[in-house]
């Protein structure tokens, strides 16, 4: 849609009114939101600091036969990342080998054993994918030893005592989070920056007359292919939980598209099995399907099963590996749900300001998971830990709601304590000797007191629109569409129900732990609201006259279109 033809004075009263209540106010500006254009969007990757070292370095390594390596991490950022970069080279005619770092076994980041590894296969250049911009000593080793790297990450730097980033002596450091970069979005995820660097390296190859067949090969490929790896991008965009504004938005928007259109088998038969329609797929559908899978691999077992239910291309070999996923997953839920029973019934943990527990036979990949179920029950900073690299420390992960900066209340422990702590406001990770794990829960709670904390008692959900049960139509959900795909920066819309009365309210789900509200409308047609584990409180409720405060929501599930409520509280 061009900016001549667009009048945003056409747009439905709701939709007005919500861009206005997001700042977004004039023709221009509206349209970007609304309609967002890759060619418009989407950045040059050369725009990015490094970019034009990093295409040299790996054109010549095509151009002189080197063996490449892609290093990625294993969450649903660095997995589809690394299978980007993979599929990308395989695409050229170049294969890379492939290195995922396990999380119990190595934990995150770069290893010199890992370099090492790659060195005797014969790799002379790593490209990493959502790691290593803190591994300087690593990378240092790597340079030693006659192996480079490009670091392509987007976490932040680290600083010196002076307050100076510091970066690894690398070929390249693609990562927009450098003060001397000067990108316009320096919130993309690290699969984003991946497909930075293929774009980049494609735009030479298609130019470059030296490199021979890979030339000839990427020449032929069509124009705009690049488009095609977005699907990766958009999962990885969403799942990283970036915020989904400025480039992006475009990256999801046009990830979700792709995606929808997919032909990986891998995640075909998860759609199946999950009775989910590729054409309909939303990032809800990423969030909660998607990306819980591939985390998964990591947390409970593999990454590199991941990597290669993404990768895989034959559809049984694929789908075997969807189905070790799904197990995965679900071994991943029951283990989380056991232990957080363990502690709700067994142990009075939950009296102390901040929440500690711990055993170490949990695994490191699911103590965040533990965290934030304990958050969820009880509102304050929990602290949970594990096993750890070694019998002598344990790891951990630690949550709260914003109320207190878990890294400050780590920081004023400190190495009394801790070994190793770092994070940001709400979550973060860190590491204890044995010796010491019976002094932590009586350190934090004896240092609560001690740190500043917010006051989020205010931060309750202020609905955007007063709607009524007969606004639920075809007509509203239109005027709700452009604002998708939602997440961080862009929250779905909350919409207000006042003083309405239920005709029916019935659990369901395998266990009934879910609610189902109805309502009626004047017309005598009825809305149907839902909300996902609910309390008996809630349910008892719902079953007076309330107000409603719910999302609008069309649901494909099981193959069936359904426009409906989704309850976000009951007042």
């Amino acid at each position: 849609m061009s900016s001549s033809s667009f009048d945003s004075t056409k747009l439905h009263p709701i939709t007005k009114t919500l861009l206005e209540k997001r700042g977004v106010v004039g023709d221009q500006e509206i349209e970007d939101f609304l309609f967002p254009s890759y060619e418009k969007h989407i950045g040059d990757p050369f725009g990015i600091h490094g970019m034009v070292q990093a295409v040299d370095r790996i054109t010549n390594a095509i151009r002189s036969g080197e063996k490449i390596a892609v290093y990625s991490d294993y969450d649903c950022d660095g997995v589809p990342g690394g299978v980007l970069l993979r599929e990308f080279f395989d695409t050229i005619g170049y294969p890379v080998e492939m290195y995922i770092p396990h999380r119990h076994n190595e934990g995150y980041g770069i290893h010199t054993h890992a370099v090492d590894a790659l060195k005797k296969k014969g790799v002379t250049l790593i490209i990493t994918v959502d790691l290593a911009i803190t591994n300087i000593e690593e990378i240092a080793y790597a340079k030693s030893v006659g192996v480079d790297f490009i670091v392509s990450d987007h976490h932040l730097p680290i600083h010196d005592e002076d307050g100076v980033q510091v970066v690894p002596e690398a070929v390249a450091v693609i990562n927009s989070k450098q003060d001397v970069c000067t990108y316009h979005d320096d919130m993309l995820c690290g699969c984003a920056v991946a497909w930075k660097i293929a774009c980049g390296v494609l735009s030479r190859l298609r130019t470059d007359i030296s490199l021979g067949a890979v030339h000839e090969t990427a020449k032929n490929l069509p124009v705009g292919y690049e488009k095609w790896m977005l699907d990766l991008v958009g999962i990885s965009t969403i799942s990283d939980m970036v915020p989904l504004v400025k480039e992006n938005r475009a990256l999801a928007h046009y990830g979700i598209r792709v995606l929808q259109k997919t032909k990986r088998p891998g995640l075909l038969h998860i759609f199946n099995e999950q009775r989910m329609k590729k054409e309909y797929l939303t990032e809800e559908d990423i969030a909660f399907t998607i990306a819980p899978r591939v985390n998964a691999a990591s947390r409970m077992g593999d990454p590199i099963q991941a990597h290669m239910m993404l990768y895989e291309k034959d559809r049984e070999a694929a789908e075997g590996y969807a189905r070790d996923l799904e197990l995965l997953n679900t071994q991943r839920k029951a283990e989380v749900k056991d232990i957080v029973s363990g502690i709700v019934f067994s142990h009075d943990v939950y009296k102390n300001d901040v929440v500690v527990v711990g055993d170490m036979s949990w695994g490191p990949g699911i103590l965040g998971l533990i965290a934030q179920k304990i958050i969820d029950e009880t509102g304050k900073p929990v602290f949970v830990w594990g096993q750890g690299d070694d019998k002598t420390s344990v790891k951990g992960s630690c949550r709260s709601r914003g109320d207190v900066h878990v890294v400050d209340l780590m920081a004023h422990v400190g190495h009394d304590v801790f070994s190793h702590w770092g994070g940001h406001e709400q979550a973060g990770g860190f590491s204890v000797l044995v010796e010491n794990i019976d002094k932590l829960s009586d350190a934090l709670n004896a240092s609560i007191g001690k740190i500043e904390k917010k006051d989020i008692a205010s931060q309750t959900v202020v609905a955007d629109i007063d709607l009524s049960m007969d606004d639920i139509n075809e007509v509203t959900y239109k005027a709700l569409a452009p604002f998708a795909p939602f997440g961080v920066g862009n929250p779905k819309p909350v919409f207000s129900f006042s003083n309405v009365t239920p005709l029916s309210t019935k659990r369901f789900g395998k266990k009934n732990e879910h609610l189902e509200i109805v309502y009626p409308t004047t017309g005598g047609g009825k809305v149907k609201a839902i909300q996902f584990f609910v309390s008996d409180a809630t349910e008892e409720k719902a079953q007076s006259p309330h107000t409603l405060l719910a999302n609008l929501e069309k649901s494909y599930f099981g193959f069936k279109v359904e426009l409906r409520l989704r309850i976000v509280d009951i007042q």
